[in-house]
């Protein structure tokens, strides 16, 4: 076994080539060069707090490095670039029109502008139904971002996956039939989908992640409304769940949309965020764009439920919890790009 010192020594040169020669190909000289003293400072501020045993535990693939340094990345970034209430004060006429549609030429995701706003964020008197962590309802202030209109289906995810010196196979959930294009791309820690967040980002010039916990409920419920389920209060309009699934997922946009036109907000897949997941999350809430960042690499939260799910699991306001780097085969992703 190696040692410490000696591992880390690899990881940051496994990085380094990953991250700079690999991925950012056509990244200017400069920009190469600040990606690696990132990776650089990443290995000595972060990664050389585990011990020998959690980092054999935490980096097991060349996924969840470069996942876990994006994150790295977005912490740092969030934590340099403090909000405020003015930033979140921007002229109506900067942004886009409601329900204005976008598609990512590379890709083919297409997103659906979602204005900014406040709403009511947890399980209030619409539902009856909810949840100890889903209280106390509170008021959230959200500037406006862009939401991909399905979960990244397969097809979309290869763009990615590709360009990989290697990849997993893409789990499917319908017995013997394997997973084609329009599914839900299924099986992705949440490492895994917050790479493929950085590599769409490095390559557009956009920029694009998971959304919020407190973005994914806002826009389930069509810009915060008083709605159980995402464009319904009848479950079997717009999700695949266990009462109507046949104990299968299937592929994406065939149920109803919710009012700004998004599919499968509820039901089908799971979907990661970016927060960590906190039982008492909502009670510390920032106003302003909360994200709940925790200190280590806990659980991160999912929304939505799937196909495998009940009624209940299903609601907007429903939060689950799953192990980072844990890949299932209902637990998928979608992304926002930000304003």
């Amino acid at each position: 076994m190696p040692t410490k010192q000696q591992f880390l020594d690899n990881l940051e040169k496994a990085l380094r080539l990953l991250i700079c020669d690999r991925l950012n190909t056509d990244a200017d000289e400069a920009t190469r060069k600040e990606l690696g003293s990132d990776v650089a400072e990443f290995v000595r501020q972060n990664a050389s707090e585990y011990s020998m045993d959690e980092l054999i535990e935490t980096f097991t693939s060349y996924d969840a490095a470069i996942g876990l340094f994006y994150e790295y990345q977005e912490a740092k970034r969030l934590l340099e670039k403090p909000q405020t209430p003015s930033q979140a004060s921007k002229p109506a006429s900067r942004f886009p029109e409601y329900g204005e549609s976008w598609q990512d030429p590379l890709t083919d995701i297409g997103f659906i502008w979602v204005p900014g706003g406040s709403y009511s964020m947890g399980s209030g008197q619409w539902d009856d139904q909810g949840q100890e962590d889903e209280q106390p309802v509170h008021e959230v202030w959200l500037d406006g971002f862009w939401i991909a209109q399905t979960p990244v289906t397969v097809a979309q995810y290869v763009n990615y996956t590709d360009t990989l010196p290697h990849h997993h196979s893409i789990p499917s959930a319908n017995e013997g039939t394997a997973a084609s294009g329009d599914y839900p791309a299924v099986g992705v820690s949440w490492h895994e989908a917050a790479a493929f967040a950085h590599w769409l980002t490095q390559r557009s010039g956009q920029f694009f992640r998971l959304p919020s916990e407190a973005q994914w409920e806002y826009a389930a419920r069509g810009g915060g409304r008083p709605e159980k389920y995402a464009g319904s209060d009848q479950v079997d309009a717009v999700a695949w769940y266990t009462d109507n699934s046949k104990g299968r997922m299937h592929r994406v946009a065939r149920k109803q949309p919710n009012s700004l036109g998004i599919y499968d907000m509820c039901g089908n897949v799971c979907e990661w965020c970016l927060d960590h997941y906190a039982k008492s999350a909502y009670q510390y809430h920032e106003g302003l764009n909360p994200v709940t960042q925790l200190d280590r690499d806990t659980a991160r939260v999912i929304r939505g439920g799937s196909w495998q799910h009940g009624a209940r699991d299903v609601r907007c306001a429903d939060r689950g919890l799953l192990v980072a780097d844990r890949r299932e085969p209902d637990v998928g992703f979608r992304l926002i790009r930000m304003a």
